[in-house]
C-alpha cells in the first residue's frame, strides 16, 4: 500500500482518533521515520501515521505506515506497510524501520503487530524474516509476518 494514494486527511485531532501527538521521529540503526502526518484509511475505517523513510544521510528513501490496533481490528492488510526507493533497497532500510514501529506498536500497549508484502518482494521477505515471524498463509498475494514490539524504557 502506497500511503499517499489510499488514505484521507485526518480529520479532528490525532489524539482523538487514538494516535500519539508527541511522535516526531523514529530511529533504528542508520534509519530514521519522520512523522510525515496522520492519515485516516476511509476502507478500513482506521487512523494512521505515515512516516518518511530518510538514510542517515539525508535522502529521503521511501515511506511507511503505521494503524495500531489488533489484528481483527486492522484486516487483511495488516498494521504497517511501507516501500524503499529501488536505488535504495537491500542497504537494511525496511529492517530498521519495522524494528522502529516496534516501539510504536509498544507505546500503544501491544505485543506484536503485522505487516504485509507481496510475495513476489524477495528483499521485504528477507527483511521481515530477520525481524519478525511469518504467518500461515493467508493469501495468494502477500505474506504476512508477526513483528514483536519493542520494549523501551
Amino acid at each position: 500500500m502506497t500511503t499517499s494514494n489510499l488514505v484521507e486527511e485526518l480529520s479532528g485531532a490525532p489524539s482523538r482518533h487514538g494516535l500519539l501527538e508527541d511522535i516526531g521521529s523514529l530511529r533504528e540503526g542508520r534509519t530514521r521515520l519522520d512523522l510525515d502526518g496522520f492519515r485516516f484509511d476511509p476502507i478500513r475505517k482506521l487512523p494512521l501515521y505515515v512516516f518518511n523513510l530518510v538514510d542517515d544521510d539525508g535522502a529521503l528513501v521511501g515511506q511507511y505506515h503505521f494503524a495500531p490496533g489488533a489484528p481483527e481490528a486492522v484486516g487483511e492488510i495488516g498494521n504497517a506497510g511501507g516501500y524503499v526507493d529501488e536505488a535504495y533497497r537491500n542497504r537494511g532500510h525496511s529492517k530498521d524501520a519495522i524494528k522502529a514501529l516496534g516501539e510504536l506498536a509498544s507505546r500503544h500497549g501491544m505485543d506484536s503487530f503485522i505487516i504485509t508484502c507481496p510475495k513476489d518482494n524477495e528483499a521485504a521477505r528477507k527483511a521481515l524474516d530477520q525481524v519478525g515471524v511469518e504467518m500461515a498463509n493467508r493469501g495468494d498475494k502477500l505474506c504476512f509476518y508477526e513483528i514483536p514490539a519493542s520494549k523501551s524504557n
